[in-house]
């Protein structure tokens, strides 16, 4: 699988999700902003994403999909990352 296929199967879903993915053939990571998370719980969101891939993690063409999504307000609450000491 390619990440444009995953990339344009979660935009149906999610139109507004901003992605970052990283990965190749059949083991992906993914990172998934939108407001379309609002409301829902981690696993109802990891759920939500992992079905749209049911059939080709069943047939296993894709075989490892790790998957981080949030909304715009978690993703802005995250601390930057520490700067080392000089």
């Amino acid at each position: 699988m390619h990440q444009d296929e995953i990339i344009t199967r979660v935009r149906a879903e999610h139109p507004d999700a901003v992605i970052d993915i990283a990965g190749a053939d059949c083991n992906f990571e993914i990172h998934i902003v939108s407001e379309g998370f609002a409301g829902q719980g981690l696993l109802q969101r990891q759920k939500g994403v992992l079905g749209l891939f049911k059939d080709e993690l069943k047939s296993g063409v894709l075989h490892a999909l790790t998957i981080k999504a949030k909304t715009p307000q978690e993703k802005a609450a995250e601390s930057p990352e520490a700067m080392p000491d000089r």
